[in-house]
Parts: C-alpha cells; sequence; structure tokens
C-alpha cells in the first residue's frame, strides 16, 4: 500500500508545460509512455534522495517495462570539461537502480525478495512494453552551457519532449524551428522539464538544454 501512495504523491508533483503553435490543442494529453518515464525518473530522484530502496525499486520496474529506442544524436555544446565524475549520481538504467535499491534495502528480506521478483521480470522480458515508442539516451551539459539536438517531428501529431536532470542544478528547455522561431519552454527552477506542441508542419526542431548551475548535470532526454 505504501508504494501506491508513493507513486500517487510523485505523480502529483510531475510538472508539464505545454507549448502550442499557430492552431493550439490543449486537448492533447501526455503520452502513457513518456508519463511513465516523467513518473518513473521521480520516483528515482526521490528513492535517491531519501535512500528509499522501494522508490528505486519502482522506478526500475517503470523504466523496464516502457521500451525507448535510442537517439543517436550528438549535442552541439558550447564547450568541453573534464571533471571528475559525482559521487551523488541519479541513475535511470533499471539494472543500477536494482543494485542501488539492494544496498538501501539492507537486510530488509520483504524489500530485497521484490527486488529479486523484478530482476527476474526483466530478465525474462516480460516488463517489455510494445515496440516502439519514445526515444532517449543520457547526456551531460556542463556548468552554464547549452546542449543543442535536433530533432524531426511529424506534422498534425503530439510531439514531446522530455528532460530529467541528477538534481543538482536548473535546467531550462527551449524548442525552436527550423527558423528559429520559439515554439515553446519549460523555465522553472528544477531540472525536471517538459514541452509539447503540435507542429503544423513535418521538419526538423531544436531543442536546448540550459544549465543555469555552475556544476555540470547529468540528464536523460527523451522524445516521442
Amino acid at each position: 500500500m505504501k508504494r501506491y501512495i508513493l507513486i500517487a504523491c510523485l505523480c502529483s508533483l510531475s510538472i508539464a508545460a505545454f507549448a502550442q503553435e499557430e492552431k493550439p490543442e490543449s486537448n492533447k494529453a501526455a503520452s502513457p509512455e513518456m508519463s511513465a518515464l516523467q513518473t518513473a525518473a521521480g520516483l528515482a530522484k526521490y528513492g535517491y534522495a531519501n535512500y528509499s530502496a522501494t522508490a528505486l525499486v519502482e522506478a526500475a520496474k517503470i523504466f523496464a517495462e516502457t521500451k525507448t529506442q535510442p537517439m543517436d544524436i550528438e549535442a552541439e555544446r558550447g564547450r568541453t570539461e573534464t571533471v571528475a565524475d559525482k559521487d551523488n549520481s541519479v541513475s535511470f538504467d533499471p539494472a543500477q537502480l536494482l543494485v542501488d535499491a539492494k544496498k538501501f534495502a539492507g537486510k530488509d528480506k520483504v524489500v530485497l525478495a521484490y527486488v529479486k521478483q523484478v530482476e527476474k521480470s526483466i530478465a525474462s522480458g516480460s516488463t517489455r512494453g510494445a515496440v516502439g515508442g519514445p526515444k532517449g539516451q543520457k547526456d551531460r551539459v556542463y556548468g552554464k552551457d547549452v546542449n543543442s539536438y535536433q530533432v524531426k517531428f511529424w506534422a498534425s501529431e503530439l510531439a514531446e519532449v522530455c528532460v530529467s536532470g541528477d538534481g543538482d542544478t536548473d535546467l531550462d528547455l527551449y524548442v525552436y524551428d527550423a527558423n528559429g522561431n520559439l515554439i515553446g519552454s519549460d523555465t522553472d527552477y528544477t531540472d525536471e522539464c517538459v514541452v509539447r506542441w503540435v507542429p503544423a508542419w513535418t521538419g526538423t526542431f531544436i531543442i536546448k538544454v540550459v544549465n543555469r548551475g555552475a556544476l555540470y548535470n547529468n540528464f536523460a532526454i527523451w522524445t516521442n
């Protein structure tokens, strides 16, 4: 029961920014896959921040159930740096989440049994969703820097971009069309960002992830 309450609370805290073009379509709801990824990211960050093994297991399960394809898009960066990895990195990888969940669980037999159950489910492939779905990748944006991506979206279909960072800095998300017009943005004071819109034409859009902090931020980016 506790884990269901935890999921419900985190879902209610999800932040969504909707951006529209000339013909707004506010009735376009978030896709189930992207909503699931946002929920899983929130659970993972909550789990690491509060040493909650249950939250990490739930995050691992959702990530495994939500099949994604690699974006295979290299970011254009303002600069590069050589820095040591942070010890408090948040992982969105199901296998690593389960490893860390075991550490947090200690000798809790109930949680350890649940970890084992999810491990078997992932190994057997029974948690896999339908072929297709969103694309995503892990990346890093350095302090006071910008990562830019070029992604093609189809006309008259819901377009979604989600970003979830490691919690260390504020990230802002901007989407521009090929002519440099701002389509939408999410500029709150978190590193959880989402922009949704319905393109008026099929074409390439520019996605920019801006790091407002001085430290680098390890983040995941997903598009539908």
